[in-house]
């Protein structure tokens, strides 16, 4: 009697596992079938819109190997649906731990998606900014130094968002933000620094020639006059008072030029 009840409840098992089984297996495949159209249209149409442009743009190709950009995002929403596919695959037998599992990772897929385009749109903007501050400012030797220390500001803070749309503890990631932050405020006040140097350099040495040049004419016209008039002591020192004038007068105007 134990022996027929046995077989009997391992019969019932096997008939409530068995529709299961095949409902399992049709969504599995019929899901993956279209998992895998949806990722290849998905990838056409993101490469049609302009997203390899903009990834370009952004110098992320380097980084996806034999891929583009579009493609690359194409697999994910694949990857992403064939997540979706398996949670529903693995529904029809009840709750289960790897259900939950699935569950997990579907839900967090929303925030891998907005990672991966505040990436994107990031670089570009980073890359755009880099180039506007360099040419704006080509003509000076900082210019570079400029638009490089814009561009690694504006990935970090980006990178510090894509970060926490997945999860990952700001708490490490805010002191971080600032290091380099701080790192790059240095770099752009050596370098600003460093290109004022030369211009500083050749006014000076150019308001020093120009009193060089100077001082010997106005001696030799003071020297002139007092030798013309054959004026007395007085008028020696009038004339001397003239001169020293004189002197003043020019050192104002080249201190003038040298702080224009």
């Amino acid at each position: 009697m134990d022996i027929t009840q046995s077989f009997q409840n391992s019969l019932d098992a096997l008939g409530e596992f068995l529709p299961r089984a095949a409902l399992f297996l049709v969504i599995l495949i019929v899901g993956w079938f279209i998992a895998k159209m949806i990722g290849k249209a998905i990838g056409k149409i993101l490469g049609k819109v302009g997203l390899d442009k903009v990834a370009d743009r952004a110098e992320l190709r380097r980084f996806t190997g034999k891929y583009t950009v579009s493609q690359l995002m194409g697999r994910l929403v694949y990857f992403a649906l064939v997540l979706v596919v398996l949670q529903l695959s693995f529904a029809v037998f009840g709750p289960n731990p790897v259900s939950d599992l699935l569950n997990n990772l579907v839900a967090w897929l929303p925030h891998l998606f907005v990672a991966a385009v505040l990436i994107v749109i990031g670089m570009a903007i980073a890359n755009v900014v880099r180039e506007l501050i360099s040419g704006t400012l080509e003509n000076t030797s900082y210019g570079k130094a400029l638009g490089m220390a814009a561009q690694v500001a504006i990935v970090a803070i980006v990178a510090v968002a894509a970060f926490a749309q997945i999860g990952v503890a700001t708490v490490v990631l805010v002191p971080i933000l600032w290091t380099v932050l701080a790192m790059v405020a240095g770099v752009v006040i050596v370098g600003v620094g460093g290109g004022l140097i030369g211009p500083m350099r050749s006014r000076w040495e150019r308001a020093l020639n120009a009193a060089e040049e100077e001082a010997p004419k106005m001696k030799e016209a003071a020297a002139s006059s007092n030798a013309n008039t054959g004026e007395g002591p007085m008028q020696s020192d009038y004339q001397s008072s003239n001169y020293e004038a004189a002197m003043d007068t020019q050192s104002e105007e080249i201190r003038h030029r040298t702080e224009q």
